[in-house]
């Protein structure tokens, strides 16, 4: 029975596992992952949330504030006054002492109040929306630098995908001249060192393909971390390194403009400046008087009887005016107006230190992209060199024109320029996507 009831569970693990189904990925889909499930853009957006909620609490601060109380009290000594000598109450030239109050006290009342007039309360209100506006800009800065990644793990697995097949087509292409040579050696047109030297050839590709097929699976778990995915998740990924002409660049002037405009680093201390200069207003607002109303209605009895019945309820009905005035309070609002100065001033100056570094960053960036893009166009050529190198090359090992080394330089030059172009195409994938990154385009 111990052994069925095994043998039912093992079938039903080995169902569940084919049944998972393989996540095909492009790099829109990789994208819209990542922005669903990485938990760093989760937080962010939490945060957002919160300074929501932070702006909801300081906008109640301008609606009248409404309380309703109502008290029972038990006297177990009643309170008194005392009366002076010579009164009705008073024995003789001693003070008298009169009992006030019945045993049994009810009391209801309700009160309210508004703000009239309270500086303080405006300008926290700013505060609060600045705050809300500098947690959206960093929750745009934390959605481009998630997408930044992702495209820059998912070019990853392409080029590694791409160095894999690559090494795998040199093999091939070895074992098939391999193939060749030993023909060739049974037929008495090439020697056995000409055949030592193919099949030297093969075997040390080998070590390179499985590295390459290794790089592969890395770069594979590296996208699930970037997107947020578990590890024990199966994953194809789909699209080509591939290089597209004629090819828009765009100049720096143009590259500037858009990123003082864009940048979300740039926008989230443009943001802070905001914040730091409301913060200064409300605590300047602290010289200012504040103007409130208020009113009070209360409805109340006592009784020494729990005769509710009979009891007599009077009704208190209050309105006024407060006014609060500031005079003095240990110079605190003139230290605390310097600390919100100070600060405003510290994000003016990280803000003017932000910007050059950017700018710098974006140009470096565009530079990269200018070189990747005569890389490119220099190794296309190559590789149509030495790929007609390499045939030119084979056709005379046959002829008995040529070695074997002649053929393994050959195909070397042929690896290794594909393997250049791929890299300058790589280079030049990345470097748009840092581009898009510091620009702030999704």
């Amino acid at each position: 029975m111990k052994k069925l009831i095994l043998f039912f569970f093992s079938i039903t693990i080995i169902l569940s596992a084919q049944q998972r189904e393989k996540i095909v990925l492009d790099l829109n889909r990789a994208i819209d992952l990542a922005l669903d499930k990485n938990s760093e853009i989760k937080v962010a957006q939490m945060e957002v949330n919160k300074s929501k909620e932070k702006l909801r609490e300081a906008l109640s601060g301008l609606y009248p504030k409404l309380d309703l109380s109502a008290q029972y009290q038990r006297y177990i000594k009643k309170p008194v006054i005392f009366l002076p000598p010579g009164t009705p109450f008073s024995p003789g030239n001693k003070p008298g002492i009169l009992e006030i109050g019945s045993d049994n006290s009810y009391n209801g009342s309700a009160s309210l109040s508004v703000p009239l007039f309270a500086w303080s309360l405006y300008e926290s209100i700013g505060v609060a929306s600045n705050s809300l506006d500098l947690s959206t800009e960093s929750y745009r800065n934390t959605k481009v630098q998630i997408i930044g990644n992702v495209k820059k793990s998912f070019l990853a697995v392409l080029l590694s995908r791409e160095m894999k097949n690559l090494m795998e087509l040199s093999l091939k292409n070895a074992e098939d001249n391999f193939e060749n040579i030993k023909r060739l050696n049974k037929a008495g047109t090439l020697s056995d060192y000409d055949v030592l030297r193919a099949e030297v050839q093969v075997e040390n590709l080998k070590p390179t393909v499985l590295q390459m097929e290794n790089n592969y699976k890395l770069s594979l778990e590296a996208l699930k971390v970037a997107i947020g995915l578990d590890a024990s998740e199966d994953i194809e990924v789909v699209g080509e390194l591939d290089f597209e002409e004629p090819y828009q660049l765009p100049s720096e002037d143009e590259i500037i403009s858009e990123l003082l405009k864009t940048n979300p680093q740039l926008s989230i201390l443009e943001q802070q400046v905001k914040l730091y200069e409301k913060m200064v207003s409300l605590e300047k607002s602290s010289y200012l008087p504040t103007l409130a109303g208020f009113g009070s209605y209360q409805y109340q009895t006592q009784a020494n009887d729990f005769n509710f019945s009979e009891y007599r309820w009077v009704k208190t009905f209050i309105v006024g005016f407060q006014i609060q005035l500031p005079v003095f309070n240990g110079f605190k609002t003139q230290s605390r107006v310097s600390q919100a100065e100070i600060s405003l001033s510290q994000a003016k100056e990280q803000k003017r230190n932000l910007t050059e570094a950017i700018k710098t960053q974006a140009l470096s960036i565009l530079y990269r992209i200018q070189q990747a893009l005569k890389r490119i166009e220099g190794q296309s050529k190559t590789v149509k060199q030495a790929e007609e190198g390499y045939n030119i090359a084979r056709r005379r090992l046959e002829n008995g024109l040529a070695t074997q080394l002649e053929v393994n330089d050959a195909e070397l030059a042929l690896r290794q320029a594909r393997i250049n172009r791929l890299q300058a195409i790589y280079d030049l994938k990345v470097a748009e996507a840092e581009l898009n990154t510091v620009l702030g385009k999704n």
